[in-house]
């Protein structure tokens, strides 16, 4: 085998023990239930092109044309997986390629095999198990999730899952890839517009200290002529999706998203945690350690936005510098924070007991592969868990039933709660709540959808409920799932075509 074929097989199985150790939930979870919809309707997914979501504006067409020719050529979802590893391989050895260039870790087997083994370790969904028994679902993502709930990699793909290229970006700006590393960045904001203010920051970064190292103003306007029209595109579709319909429903709809729908991402007094502290301690620790680097710059430019902007919407509570996000850097932060921290140690380590690692360098190898594979085989484990809990959930048996009776016009009200109901029967749904819209005048009809769904699976009494099946019929709803044994079960517009234990189907009859 050659060397370049030896360095390939490395970064392949180094991809796959990572991103089996991360691991992955089952399709479709969360996020995936709005993402993957657009491109899954024009696809042909079950009636979808019929739901009235999938016909809202897309806030990411570029991962719903994904999506939309990876069906069409494939129609094997679990492909999805893969895009999910090979996004995983580029976050690891981007992380590690930076460490090379600022710490000299890799220029050695061992101390690459140690540092990959240390890193996935710390991103294991092994880890990941205890801090959430131990310490709380909030503690999860310690090491290499963001503030507020945001990270690159996450449980599932999704678009933000692309923000990975910003760490590419970065290894080869540390690379002297100057105008390469461009694309990444490019890449990353058009796939998930949400990266646009990141992307503009690490650009300005790279622009700064490209002026400051050759004291030449051609090189950086080049770089930063080159990311704004690579995300031209993107800019003027977000711009139209996210433009006022009329002053008065843009205020509406930007309140809805901050304070009902995404607080947790959206204001800092809902997302700030213990943990917090913690993630900010790190990534100075990390600004300490790099600070006679050129990462030290990349750390802190996007470390000080971030911060200001913060405290700026803190003061003001303005809701559009909410809806930017301007914490969701620390995405990227934190695990370049983590990285930083890994190779300073392991420098610290190789170089302190130097004769040590030499004459155990065969077991440190041993040890560290085997690590990583009982790792891997732990994520193994717990995705099986996952997808074997997921199978046995309570409406599985229900959703089976609609799938093998689904007829095309067909329209369901279903619980707020149910957000994988569409893509696991490829059902349209009247409304739920984990899936928005993002244009003004959208947002304001998802919430008066779910004010409507809300007041009918919150009846306490026939009446109520009956009275609000007559509104969804007269808005197209030809069928409900209800809880079992609900307040509106005995409506006279309600014909029952499946019972279980937890759930019951109707066909809603419109009232003569």
């Amino acid at each position: 085998m050659t060397h370049k074929n030896k360095h390939i097989a490395f970064i392949l199985l180094w991809s796959v023990l990572f991103t089996l150790a991360y691991s992955q939930a089952p399709l479709f979870t969360s996020n995936q239930n709005q993402y993957f919809l657009h491109g899954l309707a024009k696809a042909g997914w079950g009636d979808l092109s019929a739901d009235w979501l999938a016909n809202t504006l897309d806030p990411t067409p570029i991962f719903s044309g994904l999506v939309l020719i990876t069906y069409r050529l494939l129609a094997w979802p679990p492909i999805f997986y893969l895009y999910f590893g090979g996004l995983s391989g580029i976050y690891l050895f981007s992380l590690l390629g930076i460490s090379q260039e600022i710490f000299q870790i890799g220029q050695t087997r061992l101390s690459r095999w140690l540092f990959l083994t240390v890193f996935s370790s710390l991103n294991a969904a092994a880890l990941r198990f205890v801090l959430v028994r131990s310490l709380g679902a909030n503690w999860a993502y310690l090491f290499d999730g963001g503030v507020a709930g945001q990270r690159l990699l996450g449980e599932v793909l999704q678009p933000s899952t692309f923000g990975v290229l910003l760490l590419l970006a970065i290894y080869l700006f540390l690379r002297g890839k100057t105008l390469w590393s461009v694309l990444p960045i490019i890449l990353a904001a058009t796939i998930h517009p949400t990266y646009l203010l990141s992307a503009g920051v690490l650009t300005a970064t790279f622009m700064g200290i490209t002026l400051w190292e050759q004291r030449n103003l051609r090189q950086p306007l080049r770089l930063g002529a080159l990311a704004l029209l690579g995300v031209l595109p993107i800019v003027l579709w977000i711009a139209w999706v996210f433009s006022a319909t009329h002053p008065d429903s843009m205020f509406e709809a930007r309140k809805l998203l901050v304070e009902f729908r995404i607080p947790h991402h959206a204001l800092p007094a809902e997302w700030w945690d213990a943990t917090v502290p913690v993630k900010i301690t790190l990534m100075l620790a990390a600004l300490y350690l790099a600070r006679r680097t050129r990462l030290f710059y990349i750390l802190l430019a996007p470390f000080l936005v971030a911060s200001l902007l913060t405290v700026l919407q803190i003061i003001t509570a303005n809701r559009v510098l909410a809806l930017l996000f301007p914490w969701r850097i620390s995405t990227v932060l934190m695990p370049l924070a983590l990285a930083v921290l890994i190779a300073a140690a392991l420098q610290w380590f190789c170089a302190r007991f130097a004769a040590f690692t030499q004459s155990r360098e065969r077991a440190l190898l041993n040890i560290s592969l085997i690590t990583a594979v009982l790792l891997a085989l732990a994520g193994a484990g717990i995705f099986v868990v996952n997808a074997w809990e997921r199978a046995s959930s309570p409406d599985r048996e229900m959703m089976a039933f609609v799938v093998e009776n689904f007829a095309a016009g067909q329209v369901y009200a279903v619980p707020l709660h149910m957000q994988d109901f569409r893509l696991e029967t490829g059902t349209p749904v009247f409304v739920e709540f984990k899936s928005i819209p993002y244009k003004d005048i959208e947002v304001l009809e998802w919430y008066r959808r779910v004010r409507m769904a809300g007041r009918l699976y919150r009846a306490e009494t026939a009446a109520d409920g009956c009275a609000t099946l007559e509104e969804l019929a007269a808005e197209g709803i030809t069928h409900v799932v209800l809880p079992y044994d609900h307040a509106a079960k005995n409506c006279p517009t309600l014909q029952r075509n499946y019972l279980d234990l937890n759930y019951e189907v109707f066909t809603l009859i419109p009232p003569q």
